[in-house]
């Protein structure tokens, strides 16, 4: 007996769950209407194949630097064009926290004889070192970076900024 009015519940339950009318679904494009939000919204999209380049430390940062009486003066570029290489730099620094990458991007100007560049790869802000086109040299800076504290510090390879010294050659 107390199955029976168990099922009995189960199937009264069940039936009033259920609804008699029938959901369509209209295109509102074909109307003329106005396209909602989710309609425009390309989930295949990889914001990663955008290929963004790296950003260095901005002229403006180093001259605020400079004014606590640090010579920056190595750490600019010599050459006037850039173009972009497969090559090596020392990663120091991989963190969420975007305040903590600034903090020590700019320990790291004051501190290594190295361009110094941050780099947002979502969800990780990443603070490197150098640019080498050989390893042996990168690891001989990553040497000189450890005994400077970071001790976490490794060589990674990376996209670089190679400075094109044949083409200052040539023009003169």
């Amino acid at each position: 007996m107390k199955k029976c009015i168990t099922g009995l519940i189960v199937l009264f339950v069940f039936s009033a769950c259920g609804s008699g009318s029938k959901v369509t679904i209209s295109d509102s494009t074909d109307k003329g209407l106005p396209v909602e939000n989710s309609q425009l919204i390309d989930e295949d999209f990889d914001p990663n194949s955008l290929q963004e380049p790296v950003s260095a430390v901005s002229p403006k940062s180093k001259k605020q630097i400079k004014s606590h009486d640090f010579d920056l003066s190595s750490a600019t570029p010599n050459a006037s064009t850039n173009e972009q290489t497969l090559g090596y730099r020392i990663q120091i620094l991989q963190t969420q926290d975007a305040e903590q990458a600034r903090t020590v991007q700019n320990d790291a100007i004051v501190e290594l004889d190295a361009e110094v560049y941050s780099i947002f790869d979502s969800p990780y802000y990443k603070v490197r070192v150098g640019d080498f086109a050989i390893r042996a040299d990168a690891e001989e800076l990553l040497q000189k970076v450890i005994r400077k504290g970071y001790k976490s510090a490794w060589v990674v390879r990376t996209k670089i900024n190679r400075t094109d010294l044949d083409g200052l050659l040539r023009e003169e």
